[in-house]
């Protein structure tokens, strides 16, 4: 079998046109990107923070290092013992907590149902609202407990590192051991560290390239989807390792182009991007196609994992003519939209 990166993302592209300029109809811009802005309510961007001008000495000085992390404790102490822990105060910690989560659990339930809302308009070739909220709950809240229980294990996960680090670095830091044995336990915490992030990266995008597509496709719980990908993936481990490779150079690339972009534009263009949903709606053209192109991946491994038919592949023959004259799309065929359809499929 031979499993290829770049034809799924031509094929994704040429998807994408077709759905969103094949006609243009801005109606159906802004219904399919709510469904998108739903879908990505979850993920954050990380901003990178860089050094500000200073260099590493060549010698370190430990007594002003010694001298630093006192300083760093007294300023933490002085910190709690400036708070009032009365009871109000307390209390309003508490309820601020209870909301957070609360607020947290709810855009990570709207987040699940976006998720099947969006892939179901993107097979489907069209932007209802209302339609696939009602035809995604089942799915939607086996994957909303999975993400729960996998948020929980993350947090343990993160908790027994810390743990293991503060076991590790207190002696020195404490004074007890000397400093220089920090170097080869900084190497080995942060060779743990990376791979354990790098698994959960990758598992959070196993979830939604793959194993999301799986569920809809078979109509499964979110156990039983993973249970199909990751028998697929002992069959094929770097094929699926390097899609989320390349997924990342893709998205990389996507967003070198906004940036330049919002160059060219003064900032403006980012400062309109940065909008929420007005942000997701302008942006369809790259959510849409890193949609399609992990379908149109997963899709090379049988029909069992085979969401869409092909996709045209030359330009001449994106556009036909039925036999009453009617224009349509070559994916047209054999699909329906369903009743609600708000514009000419394709």
């Amino acid at each position: 079998m031979r499993i290829s990166y770049a034809e799924p993302l031509s094929s994704a592209w040429l998807r994408m046109k077709i759905l969103l300029f094949r006609p243009f109809d801005l109606a159906a811009w802004f219904g399919l990107g709510f469904t998108a802005f739903l879908a990505s309510l979850m993920d954050g961007g990380a901003s990178g923070g860089g050094n500000s001008g200073t260099r590493f000495q060549k010698d370190l000085d430990l007594e002003s290092m010694d001298s630093s992390f006192e300083n760093l404790g007294d300023s933490i102490g002085d910190t709690f013992r400036a708070v009032d822990f009365n009871g109000l105060g307390l209390g309003l910690m508490v309820l601020m907590g209870i909301l957070i989560l609360v607020i947290g659990v709810v855009v990570l339930y709207l987040s699940s149902r976006g998720r099947f809302m969006f892939l179901d308009n993107l097979v489907k070739k069209r932007s209802a609202v209302v339609k696939p909220w009602r035809e995604s709950g089942k799915l939607a809240e086996s994957l909303f407990l999975w993400q729960i229980v996998f948020f929980l294990a993350t947090m343990m996960t993160v908790g027994v590192l810390v743990g293991i680090g503060a076991l590790m670095f207190m002696p020195a830091i404490l004074g007890d051991s000397g400093w220089g044995i920090l170097v080869p336990l900084a190497v080995l915490f942060g060779t743990v560290g990376f791979i354990v992030i790098v698994t959960l990266v990758y598992i959070d995008f196993f979830l939604t390239a793959y194993v999301v597509p799986i569920m809809y496709q078979h109509q499964v719980s979110c156990m039983r989807g993973w249970g199909i990908f990751l028998a697929l993936f002992r069959e094929h481990p770097g094929s699926f390792v390097l899609s989320g490779l390349f997924y990342l150079l893709v998205s990389i690339a996507f967003s070198l182009a906004m940036l330049l972009f919002g160059i060219v534009t003064c900032c403006i263009g980012l400062l309109v991007l940065a909008i929420p949903y007005i942000g997701t709606v302008l942006t369809l053209p790259v959510s849409v196609t890193m949609r399609y192109y992990t379908v149109d991946f997963l899709g090379q491994f049988g029909d069992d994992y085979r969401l869409l038919g092909p996709a045209a592949d030359k330009e001449r023959n994106l556009i036909e003519f039925d036999s009453d004259g009617t224009v349509i799309g070559p994916e047209d065929v054999g699909e329906d939209g369903g009743g609600d359809e708000p514009r000419p499929q394709g």
